[in-house]
């Protein structure tokens, strides 16, 4: 959704991909510190200690405070998978904290799921991406990152991170993977009596029509306009998808990705919109699905800066590009 709607979509935030675009890409790169090459300082990577196995929350300690002068990175247990490249979604288990008082400001564990990430800068803070680039599925990484790859001088308030503090990543990563540019697989043709979808000559979604005079359905209507190719989409899943987004009432188009260039990332155990998780559940990955959405299943409020009413009936025409 768009960046303003997350927060409505979504019950809590993976605040490492909350303040997207923060950080100046500063041309920093990854320092694989080893104990010959970096004296154990405040500053350096090896004076902080993670103990704990692979797969559950670390435990991490180190001298207070910790300010990093650049991203370091180092792999704490080297995985066996294939090595990771930018441009990649990675799944991950993570545990993030603040260099100046030791305090835990975001964790994967502690919400009980591992999330996913585009791995690109200017969707993540650059540190998180530099210092994962290069590593390989299955690995425990530590990552130790300055203000300047981290948030900026803003900082992040909400996370009780400062300007000034740097930050300790260690992730456990679970997979990671291509997605699909758009739906792929065999086309369905709709009921007349639906809302009609155009395409341009890419096969890319770019407007939706309302039937004229027809009232809103009351109920959730999942319609495949293509029949993806892949797995079948899971309730638990984190899906990567493309949409447009309709108001019924007024026919207007209230948000669109494909306008932005980038997909988005939904958990769909974590949006209380229940007509995306009813309704992608069980499509197959590579689908295009017309949902229209009623407004007990909708936003249940009204959205800022849109016509969308919490009464409004939605309509939505989702890409699933993947699904972890």
């Amino acid at each position: 959704m768009r960046r303003g709607l997350l927060a409505v979509l979504l019950t809590s935030l993976l605040l490492v991909a909350a303040a997207c675009g923060s950080s100046a890409d500063s041309g920093s790169k990854t320092s694989n510190a080893s104990p010959s090459a970096t004296a154990k300082t405040s500053s350096s990577i090896e004076a902080v200690k993670v103990t704990g196995d692979q797969g559950k929350k670390p435990a991490v300690s180190f001298p207070k405070p910790f300010k990093a002068t650049n991203t370091q990175s180092k792999v704490l247990k080297a995985g066996t998978g294939e090595k990771i490249t930018e441009g990649q979604q990675v799944v991950v288990d993570y545990v993030g904290i603040n260099g100046r008082d030791s305090k835990e400001f975001d964790s994967s564990w502690q919400r009980g799921q591992p999330a996913t990430f585009g791995l690109a800068k200017g969707q993540l803070i650059n540190g998180f991406v530099t210092g994962l680039v290069g590593k390989t599925v299955g690995s425990r990484v530590l990552i130790t990152i300055p203000p300047k790859d981290g948030y900026g001088t803003a900082g992040q308030p909400q996370a009780g991170i400062q300007g000034t503090d740097s930050l300790i990543f260690v992730i456990d990563v679970k997979s990671a993977y291509k997605p699909l540019s758009q739906a792929k697989g065999e086309a369905v043709t709709p009921p007349a009596n639906l809302p009609v979808v155009k395409t341009d000559a890419k096969g890319v979604p770019t407007t939706i029509t309302i039937p004229k005079g027809a009232a809103a359905p009351k109920e959730l209507v999942t319609q495949p306009l293509i029949k993806g190719e892949g797995a079948k989409v899971k309730a638990t899943q984190t899906i990567n998808f493309h949409y447009v987004a309709v108001n019924w009432r007024t026919g207007k188009e209230f948000d669109n990705s494909w306008k932005r260039g980038n997909f988005e990332n939904l958990p769909l155990g974590q949006t209380t919109v229940k007509g995306l998780t009813e309704g992608l559940t069980g499509q197959p990955v590579g689908s295009r699905v017309l949902l229209i959405v009623p407004p007990s299943k909708g936003f249940g409020q009204d959205l800022p800066n849109t016509d969308v009413k919490k009464t409004d009936t939605v309509v939505f025409v989702v890409d699933v590009l993947g699904a972890q």
